[in-house]
C-alpha cells in the first residue's frame, strides 16, 4: 500500500524504472511476446477532500493486464520489488508562485525502490534523496544536485512483511517544502498561545563537552546554530564560580558563561524580532549559592526590556523579539539592600518540580495548567522503549488534527516533554538519545532519536500534530546505525512543520497497492 503527501510542493509526474529487462513490463503483439524498455509514466490521483494526499495508480496507459516477473521467479502484477518509483514535483518561488510564466518552478525529484528490506523494514523509516532539476543530461532521472529546498521521507507501516521483495507493504513516501527554521514562528498568528505551538528545545543547550557523562549537545550546535534549527526551548544550568555565572552540567564546565549566553539570545531575537524562546535556569548544585537569585537578576537588570517575566503564559504576540523566563530557582532576599529581587517577575515560576517523576506532573500558572514530564533515572538502555512510552503518553492528550485551531484559547494547558534521561554507567546522554551498535541488523539497541522520529512522522500521515515544547538531547543525530536513515536536522524540522502543515483530517485515502494495482 503507497500513498504520497505533500505540503508546499506540487506533485507534477511518476515514472517508473525496472531493475532490469526481464523485470520490465511485457505486451503480446502479432509477432509474440515484446519487452519495453523505456521508463512508463505512471497515474497519480488525488481527492480535493484530502489536500497534498495522493496515491499512486500503476495501471499503465495502454498496457492494461501487463505483468513483471521478479528474480525469484515470483510474479506481480505489473512490478518488481527492486524497480524503482521517481517522483517530480515543483516547489514555490520566492514570491510564492508554483508556476513561472506557465512552466513550474524549483523543479526536484525523489525515487524510492518498491521493495521493503528487512533492515528498512525493521526501521520503519528513512530519509529520502531529494534532487534539483527539470531534464538535466546529467543522468536518466535528470539529477542534478541534492536539494536543500525540500525533504522527503519513506514510512514503512510496521506491521507489514518484512521480506526483500516485499512491494505489498503499505508505504507513505512524505515530502515537504524545507521549513525557514529561523523564522518559523513569525509566520503565525499573535493570537496563538504558548500551549498551542508545537516547540522544539535542547535539555542542558550548553553541554557541549565532557563526553560520555556531561555532553548532551553536539559541539557543532552552539546556541546560535541551535536557534536558527528552530530550537526555542533553551534549558541551562549555571553555577556561581567567583562571583561569575559560569555554565556546568555536573561537575563539568562547559566553556561558556551566562553573558555570552544573553549575548547570542539577544542578537538572535534583534535580528529575527518576529520569533521568541523560553529559557530555562536552574542552579547547578552542589554547591549551593546563596546569592544565586540575586547574581542572576544583576546579570538581566539591563536587558529588562527585552525578556517577558510576568508570572503567566502569553500568546505569542505579546512575546515577540523578547525571552521568556523559565525559573527553577527561588527569589531570595539581598540582604544588603534589603529589598526583593525579581520585582518585575520570575516569568514562568514552577510551584513545584517533583524529581523525575515518570508519570510527569502538573501545575498551576495564573490559571493556565503546566504539564511536565522529566523522567531522567532512566537506570538501564534496556528501558529506552520505556522512556518513549512515557514521552508519547504525556503527549497523546496535545494531539490534534492538523488544520485545527480550534482548541488554541487563552486556558490551553503548556506542555513541556523532556526526552533525555541519563544513569551511570548503563544509560548515559549518548546511549539514551542516539543508541548503539546496528539495530537495523538486529545488533544493537535503537535511540529515543530514531523512534521519535518514528513517531512523529506518524503523525503526520495520519493528520495530527502534537502541541507541545519538546526538549531533546543530541537533536541533530537520529540515524539508527547501519542504515543511513536520518541526518541533519530530522527532529526540529518535523517538530517546526507540525506548526504549519495543513493536512486535513478526514477519512484518509486507502492507496491501492503498487503490484495490484500494476500493469
Amino acid at each position: 500500500m503507497v500513498e504520497i503527501i505533500t505540503h508546499g510542493v506540487q506533485l507534477i509526474a511518476a515514472h517508473r524504472f525496472p531493475a532490469k529487462p526481464e523485470h520490465l513490463f511485457s505486451r503480446e503483439s502479432s509477432s509474440g511476446t515484446t519487452t519495453s524498455k523505456e521508463s512508463r509514466r505512471l497515474n497519480l490521483s488525488s481527492s480535493s477532500a484530502l489536500k497534498g494526499r495522493y496515491r499512486l495508480d500503476l495501471t499503465l496507459k495502454g498496457n492494461a493486464g501487463s505483468a513483471a516477473r521478479t528474480s525469484h521467479g515470483r510474479s506481480f502484477k505489473g512490478a518488481g520489488a527492486q524497480d524503482k518509483v521517481m517522483l517530480s514535483f515543483c516547489g514555490p518561488t520566492n514570491q510564492g508562485d508554483l508556476y513561472h510564466n506557465g512552466e513550474p518552478e524549483l523543479q526536484a525529484k525523489v525515487e524510492f525502490t518498491l521493495g521493503v528490506g528487512k533492515k528498512l523494514g525493521r526501521v520503519g523509516w528513512e530519509r529520502l534523496e531529494v534532487y534539483e532539476g527539470g531534464g538535466s543530461e546529467t543522468d536518466r532521472r535528470g539529477k542534478t544536485g541534492r536539494s536543500a529546498a525540500f525533504s522527503a521521507y519513506r514510512l514503512i507501516d510496521p506491521k507489514v512483511g518484512l521480506s526483500e521483495d516485499d512491494h505489498h507493504s503499505r508505504q507513505t513516501i512524505l515530502i515537504f517544502a524545507q521549513q525557514d527554521t529561523a523564522n518559523f514562528l513569525s509566520r503565525l498568528p499573535d493570537g496563538t498561545p504558548l500551549g498551542g505551538l508545537t516547540l522544539p528545545g535542547t535539555h542542558e543547550s550548553c553541554a557541549l563537552y565532557g563526553y560520555p557523562i556531561s555532553q548532551c549537545q553536539q559541539p557543532s550546535t552552539p546556541i546560535l546554530q541551535q536557534l536558527r534549527d528552530g530550537i526555542r526551548f533553551l534549558d541551562v544550568r549555571l553555577r556561581v564560580v567567583g562571583g561569575e555565572l559560569l555554565m556546568y552540567h555536573g561537575p563539568r564546565p562547559q566553556r561558556s558563561t551566562l553573558t555570552i549566553l544573553l549575548s547570542a539570545i539577544h542578537d538572535f531575537l534583534s535580528t529575527h524580532p518576529g520569533e521568541t524562546l523560553i529559557l530555562c535556569i536552574k542552579q547547578e548544585t552542589p554547591p549551593w549559592h546563596p546569592h544565586f537569585s540575586s547574581l542572576l537578576y544583576k546579570a538581566f537588570k539591563p536587558f529588562l526590556d527585552r525578556w517577558f517575566l510576568e508570572e503567566r503564559i502569553p500568546t505569542l504576540g505579546e512575546v515577540r523579539g523578547k525571552g521568556i523566563l523559565l525559573s527553577r530557582f527561588d527569589r531570595s532576599a539581598d540582604a544588603e539592600k534589603g529589598d526583593w529581587e525579581w520585582e518585575e517577575g520570575m516569568g514562568i515560576h514552577p510551584s513545584r518540580w517533583p524529581d523525575s517523576r515518570e508519570e510527569g506532573f502538573e501545575w498551576d500558572c495564573a490559571g493556565t495548567t503546566v504539564r511536565t514530564q522529566d523522567w531522567y533515572r532512566v537506570h538501564t538502555f534496556l528501558q529506552i522503549p520505556e522512556k518513549l512510552e512515557a514521552i508519547i503518553t504525556h503527549l497523546d492528550p496535545t494531539i490534534m488534527p492538523s488544520s485545527s485551531t480550534s482548541d488554541n484559547n487563552a486556558n490551553t494547558p503548556f506542555t513541556l516533554s523532556y526526552t533525555s534521561a541519563s544513569y551511570f554507567p548503563l544509560s548515559l546522554p549518548t546511549i539514551i538519545a542516539k543508541g548503539f551498535g546496528y539495530p537495523s541488523w538486529n545488533f544493537g539497541v535503537e535511540g529515543i532519536n530514531i523512534r521519535f522520529c518514528r513517531y512523529l512522522l506518524g503523525l503526520i500521515r495520519d493528520g495530527k500534530r502534537i502541541r507541545a515544547t519538546v526538549a531533546m538531547d543530541f537533536y541533530r543525530q537520529s540515524n539508527g546505525g547501519g542504515l543511513s536513515v536520518g541526518d541533519g536536522n530530522d527532529l526540529a524540522d518535523l517538530l517546526v512543520l507540525m506548526n504549519v502543515v495543513g493536512v486535513e483530517l478526514a477519512d484518509r485515502l486507502t492507496a491501492e497497492s503498487l503490484a495490484e494495482k500494476g500493469g
